[in-house]
């Protein structure tokens, strides 16, 4: 088996939670059941052990309706894993850059530099399309270290990088 079917929380506060709450309900599962044994036991004491076996009996019932679930489930993962272990969809190959620039109402050059940034800002109008793209290129713009060094030596640097480097 490739993948879990069940991914859990793996940080601590998330499984500490899990775990209280799990305690409360058989805690509370575990009372009720209690409770209603004594109270037909107190209730009908010449009866013998009639209440705790009907009480067993819809114990016995509810733990098969979880196992009937819990089959149910496990089933419909496994059938959905064997199902999607092939990916049957082809994927759409991407837009070219005239094709983006007419989808977006912007020119050429502009999706031309949306590509080849290192770090975008783009302000949009009111109504959703794109006003301006400020790109910047440079090094140092991002943090980011080079593509390369080849790059370093012939200039490739924004004007705010090389006053930060002289």
């Amino acid at each position: 088996m490739n993948q879990p079917l069940i991914f859990t929380e793996r940080r601590l506060v998330p499984r500490l939670m899990d775990m209280i709450l799990t305690l409360v309900a058989w805690i509370g599962f575990s009372y009720l059941i209690y409770n209603g044994l004594i109270t037909a036991l107190a209730h009908s004491p010449f009866m013998g052990l009639r209440p705790f076996f009907t009480t067993l009996n819809t114990v016995t019932f509810y733990m098969l309706v979880a196992l009937a679930n819990g089959l149910l489930l496990i089933g419909w993962a496994k059938y959905n894993q064997h199902r999607f272990r092939v990916e049957r969809r082809n994927r759409r190959p991407g837009l070219e850059k005239t094709e983006l620039a007419a989808s977006l109402h912007i020119t050429d050059r502009v999706a031309y530099d949306l590509s080849q940034g290192r770090v975008l800002t783009v302000y949009h109008h009111e109504n959703g399309e794109i006003e301006r793209v400020e790109v910047s290129n440079g090094v140092l713009d991002n943090l980011l270290p080079p593509p390369n060094a080849t790059d370093m030596l012939h200039g490739e640097l924004s004007a705010e990088t090389q006053k930060v480097i002289v």
